[in-house]
C-alpha cells in the first residue's frame, strides 16, 4: 500500500487521536478513550515493572493506579505528536511518578477503589516469563512487549481480512514469522490449490500483514516519516535479549 493510500484508508482512530479524546470535557468520551489506551498499553507498563523489580501484586497495581492518573488528565498535558512517540510518553511519564504518591493511591485503591482497567494478570505473567523478563533492562521489556502488542493486533486484523478463507490463512500464517515446515505443494494438495497459487496467496498475504502491520505503527508516531524507522524498531526487540 503506498503512502497516499495509507493515508487515506479509514482506520481505527490513531492513539494520538484517542490521547486528545481522553483529555475532552465529556465524561463518556474521555472514559471511552482511556478504555482504549489502557487495553492497548497495560501490558507493555506491567513488564516494565515487573522487569524493575516489583512483585505480581504490586505491578498489577501500579498499572492500575497509573491509569487512574491518565484519568484526571495531569498525565496527559504533555500529549504532542510533534514530540514523538506515544508509548515515549507513557514510560516517561510512569519513570517520572513519585513514589511516595504511587504508595498513597495503592493505599486508597486497596482502600476500596474500583479498578479502571481489568488486568489478566495469569496470561500477563505467562507473556512476560516467555519473554519480556529475557529483556536486559527495563525499558527493552516494555518495548519488547509494546511489540508483541503491536504483532497481535496486527495479527488480528488480518485474520478478520481472511475470515473467509480461513484454511489459507492458517496453512500460511506461520510463514510470516519464518516458521512453517511444509513446502508450498503441500500445502496446495491439502487446499486443492497448486502450488502457484499457494505462492500467490502468500506473497498477497505477506503484503497484507505488512500494510496493515505499518497501519499499526502510525498510529503511534507523529508524522508519517517515523514509520518506516518505528518498524525497523519494533522488529530489532527481537533480537536483543
Amino acid at each position: 500500500m503506498s503512502d497516499a493510500r495509507l493515508e487515506n484508508a479509514k482506520f481505527e482512530p490513531t492513539r494520538w487521536s484517542l490521547v486528545l479524546r481522553a483529555c475532552a470535557v465529556d465524561d463518556v468520551v474521555r472514559r471511552e478513550a482511556l478504555g482504549s489506551l489502557c487495553r492497548a498499553y497495560w501490558y507493555p507498563l506491567y513488564a516494565f515493572l515487573r522487569r524493575s523489580g516489583r512483585d505480581i501484586e504490586d505491578a498489577q497495581d501500579l498499572t492500575q493506579d497509573f491509569f487512574a492518573r491518565l484519568m484526571d488528565g495531569s498525565l496527559l498535558t504533555a500529549a504532542d505528536p510533534a514530540k514523538g512517540k506515544f508509548r515515549t510518553l507513557l514510560l516517561t511519564s510512569l519513570q517520572h511518578l513519585d513514589a511516595d504518591a504511587w504508595r498513597a493511591m495503592r493505599r486508597q485503591k486497596r482502600g476500596g477503589e474500583v479498578q479502571f482497567v481489568e488486568l489478566d494478570t495469569v496470561l500477563a505473567e505467562e507473556r512476560w516469563l516467555a519473554d519480556a523478563s529475557l529483556a536486559a533492562s527495563p525499558e527493552m521489556a516494555f518495548d519488547r512487549a509494546w511489540a508483541m502488542q503491536v504483532m497481535e493486533r496486527a495479527g488480528n486484523r488480518l485474520r478478520a481480512e481472511y475470515r473467509g478463507k480461513p484454511e489459507l490463512f492458517e496453512e500460511l500464517l506461520p510463514r510470516l514469522t519464518g516458521g512453517g515446515a511444509d513446502h508450498l505443494a503441500e500445502i496446495g494438495q491439502r487446499l486443492e490449490m497448486t502450488e502457484a497459487a499457494v505462492k500467490m496467496a502468500l506473497s498477497r498475504l505477506r503484503r497484507s500483514y505488512g500494510d496493515i502491520l505499518r497501519a499499526e505503527i502510525m498510529e503511534t508516531v507523529g508524522s508519517h516519516s517515523d514509520i518506516q524507522q518505528e518498524l525497523r524498531y519494533l522488529l530489532s526487540t527481537f533480537s536483543h535479549g
